[in-house]
């Protein structure tokens, strides 16, 4: 879980404008809190931060691939049970068990009475 809802790219800004003011006031000083810590951390995120848009690329890559495959394989799903109702017919076993409705199971469309048609 993370602990932080702050995204990267806005504290490595913040941390960047902190060290230029930091750096033109060389008295400053807090406590354990140094530049060169604050700068080491900024460079652990720099890095952790390339790690995941590099991460993010090669996963949009994969993603794309994926979502192709799926629309290849459905297509061929679909042509097969095309085929098993083509062959089989409609209301056949084969085709419900290849994830068809049957024809007998399907509900016929209801007729809008006069009441329910819209006003022109």
């Amino acid at each position: 879980m993370s602990k932080t809802k702050y995204s990267a790219g806005k504290v490595l800004t913040d941390s960047d404008r902190i060290a230029a003011v930091w750096q033109e006031n060389p008295g400053f000083s807090l406590g354990e809190l140094t530049l060169e810590v604050l700068q080491t951390e900024r460079g652990k995120l720099q890095v952790a931060d390339t790690a995941v848009d590099d991460h993010r690329v090669v996963l949009t890559r994969l993603i794309n691939e994926r979502d192709d495959q799926a629309y290849d394989l459905n297509q061929l799903v679909t042509r097969a049970r095309s085929g098993f109702r083509a062959v089989y017919g409609p209301d056949s076993s084969q085709y419900e068990q290849a994830g068809g409705t049957r024809s007998s199971e399907r509900k016929s469309r209801s007729k809008k009475s006069e009441e329910q048609a819209p006003a022109e």
